[in-house]
């Protein structure tokens, strides 16, 4: 039967990753199953609620549908999650190992941090010799960082010598501490160190170049070592000294020992050893034509290339921006992006998918703590479904939300999830299948998804400016009272019905309404009453307009218009009986202390003649006042 595993890894590792992926391949061959890598990209130095979002990836996965789980413990920058994933699977029954820390009832595979640091430390001290020695770890109280410490004080005292306490530092493996640490060394008055020794390649490469920055020549001012052995430290110039964890070897046996934990065998623990690999950095291999000279040219070879491949990855960034920001809403959006991937697949390959939370691009004016609490157990609609590269949502897997995934035997496959998300809170996340291409550093992955989130966050709060716009508008354009247009609309929203009558032809209703006696019902009864004559003569015009092409205006105090398309005698005949029918109604109902009438006068527009729309309310308005003059005679106020 096809297996599928799941791994939980961190993105600014991919160097690491690649290795291991080589051995997991290796191992997938013989046992026929699919990978399914969890990635995100928390760092020591991020904010707290970005990296909940990054975290929150490894939620997307359903454990109970894997056949094993596979924690890269020592890198996820988060020891409580890789314990407590591991925990969750084991109590789930689902077997589980943990890759490079010790969980208590977990198997393990762990890589020999010693072999190689030892054998890094004893060449700088017997072949360089090295006395002075300042040690920057990652995090404090890292597994990786006291293991290499103890490695580097224990060496140092087998020789005579003393790694103070006060040369020791946590550079949380980044390159910002790492260069703040560096500054703080040259400027001390015990000045540079014989050698600086890195608990990783990133934080040696940021310590090399901020002192080549700052003037300094290396090896020669000081020697600057890394641990990883990661592709960029052997293209630098010079070259890391570091130790490769041999991560292909790790990658291969952690899959063995799971599948041993799947056929019933019992396993506790399985270790790789570390090896030195020196580079340039100690004052070693600086001949010419030396393998990383060699490394080095062949880079260079490649930069116009590496150029090339910048330029169009910005440009095809730019044109999915703006094909997001370009959107109406979320179906637009979706319509849009389909179009544009299904013609620009050179970047993100021919199997691709963005899967998104499409209420939270629908409900607009929700805080994102509202719509995106269920996180990850929310229905995802598949956004971007390319599958070989056509848009297809065939064998989308909505149990455990897998896109695409179709267990075909004797085809290994690795996809690869990542998050989307606005800070904690997560709306999406985007699948890619097969191509180690996708985690190598020339990828870029972390500022494609970092970009697409812009745009994504950008779209969505211009919806929101666009409900607000409309709900300003609404407040704008509407008379607060009636809920009728009120007399700024006027040129707005009724000359157009009446030029748009006139284009085809046909003659448009302007009708004008007031109320009989309005300042009586005001003076015995106050205005609150002559606000409820008001109120009844606007609900009276929405009700008489229906679905007609038509729009009442509260045009003053008590005068109402009202302007039709398309209209003719019989339909403003019907129209003025249907508003004086409704306030007849509310009359005879007995709400209000007293009874009250309108007077109407209307005029239907002429498309051959070169009247003006204020032409034909005037007119309207005259014959309005010679039928309220002969109602006001006929019934003169009390």
């Amino acid at each position: 039967m096809k297996h599928r595993i799941a791994i939980f890894s961190n993105g600014y590792n991919g160097s690491i990753t690649l290795k291991a992926i080589e051995g997991i391949k290796r191992f997938a061959a013989d046992k026929d199953f699919d990978t399914h890598f969890y990635i995100g990209f928390a760092a020591n130095n991020e904010k707290a609620t970005f990296n909940v979002g990054q975290f929150n990836i490894y939620q997307l996965a359903k454990l109970e549908e894997y056949d094993g789980l596979i924690v890269f413990s020592g890198l996820l920058n988060n020891p409580a999650l890789a314990e407590s994933a591991c925990k969750e699977a084991r109590d789930r029954g689902v077997p589980v190992i943990s890759v490079g820390m010790k969980i208590e009832g977990i198997p393990y595979v762990g890589i020999n941090n010693e072999d190689g640091m030892r054998d890094l430390v004893e060449h700088l001290i017997t072949e360089h010799n090295v006395k002075k020695v300042v040690y920057i770890g990652g995090s404090e109280g890292h597994v990786d960082t006291v293991e290499r410490y103890n490695v580097v004080a224990d060496v140092m005292e087998k020789h005579g010598l003393k790694l103070l306490d006060n040369n020791v530092y946590y550079g949380d493996w980044v390159n910002e501490k790492a260069i703040a640490i560096t500054d703080h060394l040259v400027n001390s008055p015990e000045g540079l160190p014989d050698a600086i020794i890195c608990a990783n390649d990133i934080m040696a490469l940021a310590v090399a170049c901020e002192l080549r920055d700052l003037g300094y020549d290396l090896p020669k001012d000081t020697i600057v070592t890394g641990f990883d052995h990661i592709g960029e430290g052997s293209v630098s110039y010079p070259a890391l000294t570091t130790v490769d964890q041999d991560y292909v070897t790790v990658g291969y046996n952690r899959c063995k020992m799971l599948y041993d934990i799947i056929d019933g065998k019992k396993e506790d623990y399985s270790f790789v050893a570390s090896k030195l690999v020196i580079g340039e950095s100690c004052g070693c291999n600086s001949e010419a034509d030396s393998p990383y000279d060699i490394g080095r040219r062949n880079y260079c070879r490649n930069i116009h290339a590496k150029s090339k491949q910048a330029d169009f990855f910005n440009r095809f960034m730019r044109a999915e921006r703006t094909t997001i920001l370009e959107s109406s809403d979320y179906d637009d959006m979706k319509n849009r992006l389909r179009t544009y991937y299904s013609g620009n697949q050179d970047y993100i390959g021919s199997n691709y998918y963005i899967m998104l939370n499409k209420y939270y691009f629908e409900d607009v004016a929700s805080e994102d703590s509202d719509v995106l609490k269920r996180c990850y157990s929310a229905e995802f609609d598949p956004t971007i479904a390319l599958m070989d590269g056509k848009i297809s949502e065939e064998g989308i897997d909505r149990t455990i939300k897998v896109p695409g995934f179709i267990r075909t035997p004797g085809e290994q496959h690795i996809y690869f999830f990542y998050p989307l998300h606005n800070e904690q809170y997560n709306y999406g996340y985007v699948v890619f299948r097969d191509g180690t291409y996708i985690i190598d550093e020339a990828f870029r992955i972390y500022e494609y998804l970092e970009k697409m989130e812009h745009s994504f966050m950008e779209f969505r709060i211009n919806m929101r400016l666009e409900l607000v716009n409309k709900e300003l508008r609404f407040l704008y354009d509407k008379d607060p009272m009636t809920g009728l247009y009120n007399r700024f609309c006027f040129v707005s929203h009724a000359v157009p019905i009446v030029d748009e009558s006139k284009a085809h032809g046909r003659k448009a209703m302007i009708m004008f309404a007031d109320i009989n006696h309005m300042k009586k019902i005001n003076d015995r009864y106050g205005h609150v009453f002559g606000d409820r004559a008001i109120t009844t003569v606007s609900d009276a015009i929405k009700r008489s307009i229906g679905d007609d092409n038509a729009i009442g205006i509260r045009y003053g105090g008590d005068e109402f218009l009202v302007i039709a398309a398309d209209a003719s005698e019989e339909y403003a005949e019907e129209f003025k009986r249907q508003m004086i029918s409704y306030i007849d109604r509310e009359n005879n109902l007995g709400i209000n202390p007293f009874k009250f009438s309108i007077s109407v006068g209307y005029v239907l527009t002429d498309p051959a003649s070169n009247k003006t729309v204020n032409d034909y309310v005037e007119e309207a308005d005259v014959l309005m006042y010679e039928i309220k003059n002969e109602y006001h005679k006929d019934h003169p106020a009390d």
